[in-house]
């Protein structure tokens, strides 16, 4: 069998060797012991010489054993103090609980039940087999469904009663609901224009042009119009949100003056508006007679948009401004001093582990310790006007009063990622079919990326929510992507 090359562990000092070497070592005591657990049943069948066994063993024993010697020389190197962002990447298989798990057993046919070595028939061996793992796919296929609701009539010949039938994606539609909803997750969560999904559906048989296929989303996008609307109230509910916009190319030949897109979000809601443009009227009427904080970067239009208004107030992201620095630092290398302190109110705000009132107590003493000094000296770089560390010292400055805010309101989050996160999707659909071609369009468009968003930020599957808002839609009734997460299963 294959023996481990052991190293001089009292000689290797370099920490990433020394991690290779555990990596390696666990991946092969992970093998040697499902073969032994193999071996071990066929043992108690089989009763025979358990030799090779036992040197196995010893020898997981002997990398056991040198692998927690590596883990210890790799400590006191200093290798263990880091902290990595992610957590590392495990060998082996990937767990699959929400697959649905069948059981095929293959048996050898007829003719092969002869042994190689003596002519005699092999029988089963009771129990035994050597088992393992297979993730399959079930083709997509789709289907015509001959729909007969049965008709019931009474004796006295006054009624006739129909049974109701399947749901529909709108009402007389020769299309199911669940059909509607895959298009629309297909295009709006995974980014397939109309027109590859309708060569998709011409392989399977299927033959809907890309018309139908936009119409089907209209519709729908008509039934779940009030969750979207519902949805943006309760956002602008909430004390501090978060704001972001970006372009949204438009394909009615004026391609010069393009969308833009709004994102908002909240702890449990992500809500997407396209507009004409960016400006202060339209920041006023999508707010409304919002009353808090707002998170979002240094755009005039966002100032322009909360002037005057007394129940709005600014707070900047200072992620933007670590990227700032960050662009100096090639340059600059005392731009790196400014990239410590920000991450030191990144790792106080993470000591507080979520507790609200233990975030406010930190940033009270610590942080506000951190902008003490970095303001001292901002201001000293802030003279060099010409040069990029310059820039970025007088961007902080220019947004001081935003940027620490947070000191202030232990709601308020270091920076606007979260809504950075939640506009990535429509980012990557606009790459993929290239905006939209009318206002209703955009409409359609910011209807199902609010909804797909949020479920996705909820924890819920998109398909299983889109079907149970538009139910809750046919009975009057409105239904939140939080409210089906909560939901009691049924």
């Amino acid at each position: 069998m294959h023996r481990v090359k052991l190293v001089d562990l009292r000689r290797e000092t370099d920490i990433e060797q020394l991690r290779r070497v555990a990596l390696a070592q666990q991946v092969q005591i992970e093998q040697l012991l499902r073969v032994l657990s193999a071996q071990a049943a066929e043992l108690g069948a089989l009763k025979g010489n358990d030799q090779e066994l036992q040197e196995k063993l010893a020898l997981v024993e002997q990398l056991t054993r040198q692998s927690q010697q590596v883990a210890a020389q790799i400590e006191a190197l200093g290798g263990g103090k880091k902290k990595p962002k992610k957590p590392r990447e495990k060998f082996g298989n990937t767990e699959q609980p929400k697959l649905p798990v069948v059981e095929e057993i293959f048996k050898l046919d007829d003719a092969d039940k002869t042994c190689p070595s003596c002519g005699g028939e092999l029988s089963p061996m009771k129990g035994q087999f050597d088992t393992s793992e297979m993730i399959d796919v079930i083709e997509v296929s789709y289907r015509v469904v001959s729909v007969k609701q049965q008709k019931y009539t009474c004796r006295c010949g006054g009624c006739v009663e129909t049974a109701p039938g399947p749901e529909r994606a709108t009402p007389g539609s020769r299309y199911s609901l669940d059909f509607a909803i895959k298009i629309a997750v297909d295009k709006y969560l995974d980014h397939i224009p109309l027109a590859r999904q309708d060569r998709i559906l011409k392989r399977h048989g299927a033959e809907v042009t890309s018309q139908t296929l936009w119409d089907l989303l209209n519709g729908l996008g008509r039934r779940l119009e009030s969750a979207s609307r519902a949805l943006l109230a309760r956002l602008l509910a909430e004390p501090v949100v978060g704001l972001d916009q970006t372009s949204w190319p438009r394909l009615d030949g004026k391609a010069d003056k393009p969308w833009q897109m709004w994102c908002l979000t909240g702890p449990r809601a992500v809500v997407h508006r396209i507009r004409d443009d960016k400006g202060a009227d339209t920041f006023k009427s999508l707010m409304g007679a919002y009353h808090g904080v707002i998170v979002c970067d240094a755009l005039k239009t966002h100032e322009a948009g909360a002037r005057g208004n007394e129940h709005i107030a600014l707070a900047g992201c200072w992620a933007h401004v670590f990227r700032k620095f960050e662009e100096a630092a090639p340059d600059h290398p005392e731009a790196n001093l400014a990239m410590k302190w920000i991450g030191e109110l990144y790792d106080i705000d993470e000591r507080a582990e979520g507790d609200r009132e233990k975030v406010a107590e930190l940033r009270r003493t610590e942080s506000a310790k951190v902008i003490a000094t970095m303001k001292t000296w901002l201001w000293n770089q802030a003279t060099l006007k010409t040069l990029s560390i310059g820039n970025a010292a007088a961007y902080v400055i220019a947004n001081w009063d935003r940027l620490t805010r947070f000191l202030e309101d232990a709601r308020i989050p270091l920076d606007n990622n979260a809504t950075e996160r939640a506009i990535r999707g429509p980012v990557v659909g606009r790459r993929n079919h290239f905006g939209s071609k009318s206002k209703r369009g955009t409409e359609v468009a910011a209807v199902f990326y609010t909804l797909l968003e949020t479920a996705k930020l909820c924890g819920v599957d998109p398909a299983r929510y889109l079907r149970e808002a538009a139910l809750a839609d046919a009975r009057g009734e409105v239904l939140l992507p939080h409210e089906f997460a909560d939901a009691p299963p049924a």
